[in-house]
């Protein structure tokens, strides 16, 4: 790469250098909006095109964005642009190298700021003539697609109608653009060939022109769905279906999720092409939690079709049910222990679609008389051992997994200090669901 000529500008605004004829030197290609494949935001780069029969000294001269001018000059010295030739301005000339190891014309490396939307470019000479100014659009095309905007014909102005996408990904620096009109000198022996070219159209592609999920959790961006505690959860899809055809062309319409497919129902005609289908398919409480992918597809009377998807989160659900709501270790005598066990204690299970442990607390038994300390009341979930309830919280590390029957049985065992006054005493349990 020894005969690419690589020049230093500093900020914004380059200052070139010179001319002697206002329609010599001309704006050419614009990468404004690079996609990531040809170095994204940083790598935007503008090329200028000597349309004079003579070579043309540029010092002095600037380039303006929205007409202002960041008084840049070069580092070195002047430039001259040979006939026929490009100079390439740079936001980052090694990056630019790195996409196009080919080019071999003049390089400058600049600090463009290319507005996506467009924006108004002009090149002025020392005395700040205008020489060629371009006032582009993304309506224009090249809008962050990988290609360039391209001038096609360098002898007319800057019009929309004389500026077009390339043809080629990537854009041609240094080269005759792709969308060029003007001809290359051609072969007098050589004549025109013509091909004919036929094609039968037999029909439009059905389209699925959006997808709803409902019923939507949160009032933000995407579908958020909540599932049911210890239920199914009815989830709706409803999706708008095209044909250009008719809409009456339409032979099905069907949904998948989780490998279920559900078939959609036309539920409102908006109009001759256009239809809303809907269905309705149920997810299980215990279902893992995270992002779900809902499949439409639409197949017409030709049997073409057409798949679009959309997602969805189903949320995380933690939830726990009891099996009663109160204990009753009956009539009991002081200086023993009763123990509650199986179908006597109780029942924990998991309704929700994630791990679950417990948070345990409880009071102390009392009545008008006396009071049975609550450390006194024991507890265990399946094998593990007993532990005393406190008053305040304690973590049981029950790692409660989920599925559709998804429990552990808490045994509950009861010591009467001697000496506790006779009479009916009353306390209770606090048992919240935690996530693991």
């Amino acid at each position: 790469m020894h005969n690419k000529k690589i020049y230093l500008l500093v900020g914004i605004c380059l200052v070139f250098l010179i001319a002697k004829s206002a329609d010599a030197i001309v704006i050419n290609e614009i990468m404004y909006a690079p996609s990531d494949d040809w170095g994204g935001t940083y790598n935007e780069w503008i090329e200028l095109y000597n349309n004079e029969a003579n070579d043309i000294d540029i010092t002095g001269w600037k380039l303006y964005e929205n007409n202002q001018d960041y008084g840049l000059t070069l580092i070195q010295g002047g430039m001259v642009i040979p006939i026929n030739e490009y100079v390439v301005i740079a936001d980052n000339s090694s990056g630019f190298l790195l996409d196009y190891p080919n080019f071999n014309g003049t390089l400058i490396n600049s600090k463009l700021s290319l507005n996506n939307v467009g924006e108004f470019i002009c090149i002025r000479d020392s005395s700040l003539t205008s020489i060629d100014c371009v006032n582009y659009s993304k309506s224009w095309g090249a809008d962050g697609n990988g290609n360039t905007l391209e001038k096609i014909d360098p002898n007319k102005g800057n019009t929309k109608d004389n500026w077009n996408e390339s043809k080629v990904y990537g854009g041609t620096p240094g080269m005759k653009n792709s969308v060029s009109s003007t001809d290359s000198e051609q072969n007098p022996t050589a004549e025109p060939k013509i091909i004919l070219i036929s094609v039968n159209v037999i029909g439009n592609r059905p389209s699925v022109n959006s997808i709803n999920i409902s019923p939507d959790y949160y009032d933000a961006e995407g579908f958020q769905i909540m599932p049911n505690a210890g239920e199914n959860k009815e989830i709706t899809i409803s999706a708008v279906i095209g044909d250009d055809d008719s809409i009456d062309d339409i032979a099905s319409v069907t949904a998948t999720i989780n490998s279920n497919e559900i078939e959609l129902l036309k539920k409102e005609t908006i109009n001759e092409y256009e239809a809303i289908y809907e269905g309705k398919i149920n997810m299980s409480f215990y279902d893992l939690s995270g992002t779900y992918t809902a499949e439409v597809k639409a197949v017409d009377n030709s049997s073409l079709e057409q798949i679009n998807t959309t997602e969805f989160n189903y949320l995380e659900l933690l939830a726990v049910d009891i099996s009663s709501g109160q204990i009753n270790f009956g009539s009991l005598i002081t200086g023993i222990n009763n123990t509650l066990t199986g179908d006597n204690g109780l029942t924990i299970r998991n309704m929700g679609n994630i791990i679950s442990n417990i948070e345990i607390s409880g009071t102390d038994l009392t009545n008008d008389k006396g009071i049975i300390n609550i450390s006194n009341l024991q507890y265990k979930f399946g094998a593990s051992s007993f532990a005393p309830l406190l008053n305040t919280p304690t973590i049981a590390d029950i790692n409660l997994g989920y599925g559709e029957s998804s429990y552990t049985n808490m045994n509950l065992k009861l010591y009467i200090p001697t000496g506790t006054e006779k009479g009916d005493y009353t306390g209770s349990i606090t048992m919240t669901a935690i996530a693991d």
